[in-house]
Formats: C-alpha cells, structure tokens, sequence
C-alpha cells in the first residue's frame, strides 16, 4: 500500500485554479455586478468555504490527539438464549 496521494501536483494546482477563478468571478460580482441575488449566492459561497476550512483545520489538528485504547469490551443485550419476544398478525 502506497501512503502517498496519487498525482499529487495535480489535485492541488486543479484546486487553487478552482479558488482563484472563482475568487476573480467573486472581484465581478462584487464589484461591477447589478445582481444583488447574485452577490449574497458569492458571499454566502464564500463564506460556507470559510467553515469548512476552518472545520478542516479543527479535525486535523485533533486527528492526531486521538488515542487508540484497544479493544472495548462488549455486552450482549439480548443472547441468543433470551430472545426478543415479537408478536406476529394472524
């Protein structure tokens, strides 16, 4: 098994080719665009892309505090000796 991101080089340039032509759209909009439907859609785009990467940033820099305790042990509520009891239709 290979850890590495396959075409690495490429998934980030096609992502901050992604940003910037959305983020020159966003200068259009904003600035030159009469559309006001048009500029709380880029806004609120903007600001969903702000959660996630701050949502991004939150889980990764936890990822690595988590600890693994091994296995838990399980209790079986219902063994198969003390089955459920379920009611059928006639």
């Amino acid at each position: 098994m290979n850890p590495t991101v396959p075409h690495l080089r490429i998934v980030v340039a096609a992502c901050v080719a992604a940003v910037l032509g959305y983020l020159g759209f966003s200068i259009w909009v904003v600035l030159w665009s009469n559309d006001v439907a048009l500029k709380g859609d880029v806004i609120g785009t903007w600001k969903s892309f702000a959660v996630l990467a701050f949502g991004f940033w939150l889980g990764s820099s936890s990822g690595g505090k988590a600890s693994v305790a091994g296995p838990q042990p399980v209790t079986i509520d219902q063994p198969p000796e003390k089955p459920v009891p379920v009611e059928t239709q006639q």
